[in-house]
């Protein structure tokens, strides 16, 4: 069939409009809604996360999450929550995904997805020198140890030690570590690196790590993004920014912003 003359320029209209909206599509992934994600992080674990002195977050987490939706080319809004919220939430959709310190762990695993390893972590105890002899049952024994509400720690001392010890539980590690300094509890468990963090302040001056970082029965290991099950382009998309970061520097040049060793 022969396509009369004047009607070519409409045909050709039509083909390049459909052309440009299926490219549109394709190659501008900012006008899906897709790609506008709340995340999830922290504000009060200096220096993981926290408000500065500008009222305006801070920290090591927020900066990773800050250049991971820089790496994934996508808007992000960056939501202050408690520790305990960060997996049901992420869980239940209220967050696309949470950059915090938490650890893979089974438990986890069977709510949520994660991503490949953002940090390494263990667990230590801290206290004020001499507090307690060694780190067996019999010397903690009637001892009071501040933990963080919802952290792997908190799981492990209820399951290891449970009525042989007294287990107060915080909203965050400030309110942990302030707990420690006013002689509310004995001893703190949590992760090292946070450990040690405190230890290099004017205030942890009076404290030292006791004992050995502790790896086993779930107490260290990776620290990894949470997405929710289901949604393995955004995990896939996650490790691929995750390793972008990793490769071009920028993961080295917010480390050494936080800690004086790598956390990698």
């Amino acid at each position: 069939m022969t396509i009369m003359p004047h009607r070519a320029p409409r045909f050709a209209a039509l083909a390049l409009a459909a052309l440009l909206a299926l490219a549109s599509m394709l190659v501008s992934p900012r006008a899906q809604a897709a790609d506008t994600f709340i995340v999830a992080v922290n504000d009060n674990d200096r220096p993981f996360g926290y408000v500065d002195e500008r009222g305006e977050l801070a920290g090591f987490n927020v900066d990773i999450a800050r250049a991971l939706c820089r790496a994934l080319a996508a808007e992000c809004r960056l939501v202050p929550t408690r520790f305990p919220d960060f997996v049901p939430g992420v869980a239940d959709g209220r967050f696309d995904f949470a950059v915090a310190n938490l650890l893979r762990t089974p438990e986890r695993e069977r709510v949520v997805d994660f991503t490949s390893r953002l940090w390494r972590s263990s667990s230590s105890f801290m206290g004020r020198p001499g507090a307690v002899r060694d780190l067996k049952p019999a010397s903690l024994a009637g001892k009071t140890i501040g933990v963080q509400k919802g952290g792997v720690q908190e799981r492990w001392l209820t399951e290891t030690l449970g009525p042989q010890v007294r287990i107060e539980g915080y909203d965050s590690i400030a309110d942990r570590n302030a707990a420690l300094l006013a002689g509310t509890v004995d001893l703190a468990l949590g992760s090292t690196v946070g450990n040690f963090v405190f230890l290099n302040s004017p205030d942890g001056a009076w404290f030292e790590i006791i004992g050995d970082p502790m790896f086993d029965q779930g107490l260290g290991g990776d620290v990894a993004i949470p997405v929710a099950k289901g949604r393995e382009a955004l995990r896939q998309r996650l490790n691929a920014a995750l390793a972008a970061i990793l490769s071009d520097g920028t993961f080295s040049q917010i480390n050494v912003k936080y800690f004086p060793i790598s956390v990698y």
